[in-house]
């Protein structure tokens, strides 16, 4: 054989069965001997694969994962966290109808259903999910999606479950809860008969702020549905940052243990500083969701924590700035410690209105914090608020 066919020929190593560690399979397609099998396995006859934008054992092997920690029948990994939203949304209603978007909701995902769904003829809808006599009247504008977050962005309201999903469920309404927050080591929200539970990988189930990666978890009827969305739109996942999220997520419960705690005790050392008017952390007993958080939430209660500096945003600027390892990150999960600013970042989809009614203004700083040292933490965050008291 020619040089140059010897070049391109395939490998002929066995893939060992008895690695510990999954192999990466960063393959676009697979090669046959059989038009037959082929045919096969994209009839559902036979299990395999053949191309991965519809299946990958890397990425498979990340939904399986999520499957079994919020405990459920099956997982799509998609592109991103956005792309989970969007693919599992159409998934549950694939005509136009009612999208209700829970007052705390994530701007992105606003976004998302301004920009995407509405010109195809959704109608979006605002409700307050902490008043249940206006969520009903809201609700019986009609059946549709109600789309929540177990653990809000970024003040840590905390979704009451327990009656909200039964309320939108008696009016037709299915419920997709956001768990990207609260992960399910705080939280699982198919407990409270949630009908889709999604996740931005990207943050705390990847936890390494490498990837970017969403997921849908569900029943089998609604993941196959979602499945089929990714696969047409093209909403697929990269293999090797499926692989590193798996890697991450098998740390998921160590990290998630340790940034809680931090959490918990940045946010009662930061309800001592004279240059925050208010600390947002639902394991705080001056949280407006103090109670709903105690019945819902298991193992801490996460960790985001949000502050309100009273001289607003030249405050927040130079606040920033005097950090000297604290960074500032437009996202969130990592191992590290970081800010970020919702009205210029996560919420700028919002307007000056709608912001305010959600309680974001230029003041507030969203804390994620990491697995260092609470010591640490506490002390830069500390020099930094002293310098602008």
């Amino acid at each position: 054989m020619d040089i140059f066919s010897q070049v391109v020929q395939p490998s002929q190593i066995d893939v060992p069965s008895n690695a510990v560690a999954d192999p990466i399979f960063q393959t676009s397609v697979y090669a046959f001997h059989s038009v037959k099998q082929v045919d096969a396995i994209l009839t559902g006859l036979e299990t395999g694969y053949t191309y991965t934008r519809g299946k990958n054992p890397n990425v498979e092997a990340l939904g399986q994962l999520m499957a079994r920690l919020e405990g459920a029948e099956g997982a799509v990994v998609t592109a991103s966290g956005t792309a989970s939203v969007l693919a599992a949304l159409l998934a549950l209603s694939p005509e136009p109808a009612s999208i209700y978007l829970a007052r705390e909701i994530y701007g992105g995902t606003v976004g998302l259903c301004r920009r995407v769904l509405e010109p195809l003829g959704y109608r979006v809808q605002w409700v307050d999910g902490h008043d249940p006599g206006a969520c009903d009247a809201v609700f019986a504008n009609g059946p549709g999606v109600l789309v929540v977050e177990s653990l809000s962005n970024p003040l840590g309201r905390v979704s009451p479950l327990d009656t909200l999903i039964p309320t939108a469920h008696a009016r037709g309404i299915k419920v997709l809860v956001d768990n990207t927050f609260a992960t399910p080591f705080h939280v699982t929200p198919f407990k409270w008969g949630a009908d889709v539970v999604v996740h931005s990988a990207t943050k705390f189930i990847g936890g390494h702020s490498d990837v970017v990666l969403g997921v849908i978890v569900g029943s089998e009827q609604i993941t196959h549905a979602a499945q089929d969305i990714v696969d047409m739109a093209g909403f697929t996942p990269d293999p090797f940052a499926a692989w590193l999220a798996l890697r991450g997520a098998r740390t998921l419960a160590l990290r998630m243990e340790r940034q809680s705690d931090n959490a918990f005790k940045l946010a009662r050392a930061l309800e001592t500083c004279s240059a925050i008017s208010a600390v947002y952390y639902p394991g705080l007993p001056s949280h407006p969701d103090y109670e709903i958080a105690q019945k819902l939430f298991v193992r801490g209660f996460g960790a985001i924590v949000s502050m309100r500096l009273r001289q607003g945003f030249d405050a927040v600027e130079r606040m920033v700035q005097r950090l000297q390892w604290v960074r500032m990150v437009p996202s969130l999960g990592d191992v590290t410690t970081t800010v970020s600013h919702p009205v210029v970042a996560s919420h700028r989809e919002l307007s000056r209105e709608e912001r305010a009614w959600v309680g974001i203004d230029e003041g507030v700083v969203r804390i994620s914090v990491g697995i260092e040292s609470i010591e640490d933490i506490i002390a830069d965050f500390r020099q930094a608020l002293e310098a602008i008291s």
